[in-house]
C-alpha cells in the first residue's frame, strides 16, 4: 500500500505523515494490506471547484471530492480536500481545522472503498463506520 499525498496549497500546514498514518489505518481495517496506492490531493477552493463542475457538473467547492476506480487497481482512487472548505465548515460541526480536515479524509477514503450516502439505507452504514474510525483514530491519539 502507498499513500501519495499531494499539498497543491499554502493556505494551511498539512502534517502530511499524519494524512498517510490516517489513510493506511482505514484502508487496513477496510480492504487489508495490499500492492496499491491512493493519492490524496490536499488544495483550495478555486481548484477543487473546477473539479467540481467538470466532473460532477455542480458549481463551487466541496470539501472532498473521492475519485474511486476500483480496488483491482493499482491505484485504486484520488481523493481531493479542500482547506478552504474545510476551515469555513469546521466550525459548523463543532470541530478544530484539524479534527475537520481528518474526518473529511477518513469520509473520502470510504468512497474509495466503495461506500456511498446517496440513499438512507447507504447512510445508515456509512456514516456509522466514518464516525466510528474517526473515534477510534482520536482514542488512539492519531488525531
Amino acid at each position: 500500500m502507498k499513500i501519495n499525498v499531494i499539498n497543491n496549497q499554502d493556505l494551511k500546514k498539512i502534517d502530511e505523515k499524519k494524512v498517510e498514518e490516517v489513510s493506511k489505518y482505514v484502508l487496513l481495517k477496510e480492504i487489508g494490506e495490499g500492492d496499491y496506492e491512493l493519492n490524496i490531493v490536499i488544495t483550495d477552493n478555486n481548484e477543487i471547484a473546477k473539479y467540481n463542475e467538470e466532473y460532477r457538473n455542480k458549481k463551487g467547492p466541496t470539501d472532498v471530492l473521492s475519485f474511486e476506480y476500483g480496488l483491482d487497481e493499482e491505484i485504486i482512487g484520488d481523493i481531493m480536500i479542500s482547506v478552504e472548505r474545510i476551515e469555513e465548515q469546521a466550525p459548523d460541526f463543532n470541530n478544530t481545522f484539524e479534527e475537520e480536515f481528518f474526518y473529511i479524509l477518513v469520509h473520502g477514503i470510504l468512497h474509495i472503498c466503495g461506500y456511498d450516502h446517496i440513499n438512507e439505507e447507504d447512510k445508515k452504514i456509512m456514516f456509522p463506520k466514518q464516525d466510528k474510525y474517526f473515534q477510534e483514530l482520536k482514542e488512539k491519539g492519531i488525531i
